[in-house]
């Protein structure tokens, strides 16, 4: 099973710019996205957009996300991060039969061969997420539900930190003993997250915590005088990333960026020269 996952897309109105950038086009690099996950073979069996979907969550924004998705053509299933709106998402989405109608939009996906279970992480109008005892307890009982079924985990905030306190500050807080309960599940084969717009990992609950790269504008981070701060807005190319589950309990994790296929640079083709008796690179239309 291939599951692919974008995040924080950050979508505004059409018209308007993310970050006040009209260099950050966020619609045009989740439309990138969008058509390559479309052309990829095999084509992954779902998408998860695991939050921030929208950069405010008002009703123009997510009309504009929507538009967007609408061309892919592999089941998406969506959760909400610290930018946006429960009850607008749900308003934009009620044609998605397994977000909820009221309360937390976490959910359990049955129907791969790996269980896909989705946590609602957000405090609203808060940067941080939490999981409260109501969202553990939901948790708690789904994973019950089936203790041999491969379980893949997909929320907003990350539960680890990552060595950058500024980060760190705006993570996932969970209650004493949350690592354990992860760790009493060895079906969980992973636990995956965005909302830090760069990626990393490392193991929570003896599981590997994966945070995805964003689709908007990545940060840059650097240390001074002790303390973390924002660098800049890297307008590298967009990235997804894709989670193939390769049977048992083994995941493996791949980011890919994505470019225009005018930006692509020719594929170095090496052939052997008989004459010289050495290889001599030729290079060849391709990407």
């Amino acid at each position: 099973m291939i599951i692919a996952q974008i995040t924080d897309t950050h979508i505004v109105p059409k018209g308007q710019v993310w970050n006040s950038l009209s260099q950050t086009q966020v619609e045009n690099r989740l439309k990138l996205i969008v058509d390559n996950l479309n052309m990829l073979n095999p084509k992954p069996d779902a998408v998860l957009l695991t939050g921030d979907t929208v950069d405010e969550g008002g009703t123009e924004a997510y009309t504009h996300l929507k538009e967007i998705l609408e061309s892919l053509s592999i089941p998406l299933y969506i959760i909400p991060g610290n930018h946006d709106s429960r009850e607008e998402m749900r308003i934009a989405f009620q044609h998605k039969n397994y977000i909820p109608q009221e309360g937390f939009i976490q959910y359990v996906i049955d129907d791969y061969p790996v269980r896909l279970i989705a946590l609602d992480t957000v405090v609203p109008n808060e940067t941080w997420g939490i999981l409260c005892k109501e969202r553990v307890g939901w948790l708690k009982r789904t994973l019950q539900e089936k203790r041999e079924k491969p379980t893949l985990i997909f929320m907003h905030h990350p539960l680890i930190e990552v060595d950058h306190e500024v980060v760190d500050y705006v993570k996932c807080f969970a209650p004493d003993g949350f690592e354990d309960l992860i760790q009493s599940f060895p079906n969980i084969i992973g636990i995956v997250a965005g909302h830090n717009h760069r990626s990393s990992m490392t193991l929570f609950g003896g599981t590997l915590c994966f945070v995805a790269p964003s689709v908007a504008p990545q940060f840059h981070l650097f240390k001074k005088d002790g303390g973390d701060h924002w660098s800049a807005i890297d307008l590298a190319h967009p990235s997804f990333t894709l989670h193939k589950w390769m049977g048992g309990f083994r995941l493996i994790s791949e980011v890919f960026q994505v470019v225009k296929p005018e930006e692509r640079f020719a594929r170095k083709k090496i052939e052997l020269d008989k004459a010289e008796g050495h290889p001599s690179l030729k290079y060849t239309a391709g990407h």
